[in-house]
């Protein structure tokens, strides 16, 4: 009868612990550079002259990652973001779509972006039933999650587009199709603002 009571508790402490590693809150690992992408230094200060500077970044979690999701400008590949990546995209200023793809998950965000400001996005991994998905968001100025963008920037890899494969041309069609699904059609209610006023 002891030594049933006696493996009863230790059963009891090893699923508290498996359950403290698991819920902690600890990141996954780090995703290996995308074969769409090369590691850079770090991301620029700011944005050259006339042009705007979108920062879009994917903190380090354990849902999902092993996985990499895709981003989109206007239908055009800018970056294949794994677990801990960012990216730093320099546009004309003016209005933009940025699209994230996923297994389950889509979001596209219509920016109005100023010349000479950066903008921040970020990528949450908190998506998916079946699969682990992910949602592209805005961070407006009075969003809390500002406040993480500094962290972010510093611990995270910095990655930028490297050669873009031939077969993404169709790609970056089914891109434009769903995008106006966001822009006008079935989606439009699921479309998120980044208005001009809300660069860093």
């Amino acid at each position: 009868m002891k030594n049933m009571k006696l493996t009863f508790k230790i059963v009891g402490i090893c699923s508290l612990v498996m359950a403290g590693a698991l819920f902690s809150g600890c990141a996954g690992p780090m995703s290996k550079t995308s074969k769409y992408m090369a590691a850079v230094a770090s991301a620029p200060a700011g944005p050259p002259a006339g042009k705007a500077l979108v920062c879009i970044q994917r903190p380090r979690g354990r849902q999902g990652s092993a996985l990499y999701t895709k981003i989109w400008c206007d239908a055009k590949f800018i970056a294949d973001l794994g677990n801990g990546h960012s990216v730093a995209y320099v546009c004309d200023p003016g209005k933009h779509y940025f699209m994230n793809t996923s297994v389950e998950e889509t979001g596209c965000i219509e920016a109005q972006l100023l010349a000479d400001q950066t903008y921040d996005l970020w990528v949450d991994n908190s998506y998916g039933f079946w699969v682990a998905s992910f949602k592209l968001k805005p961070l407006p100025q009075n969003d809390k999650t500002h406040q993480r963008v500094a962290k972010w920037t510093q611990r995270n890899r910095w990655v930028e587009a490297g050669s873009v494969p031939a077969d993404f041309q169709a790609k970056e069609n089914k891109v434009r199709e769903v995008q106006e699904e966001f822009i006008s059609g079935s989606r439009h209610d699921k479309l998120q603002q980044l208005a001009p006023e809300d660069h860093r």
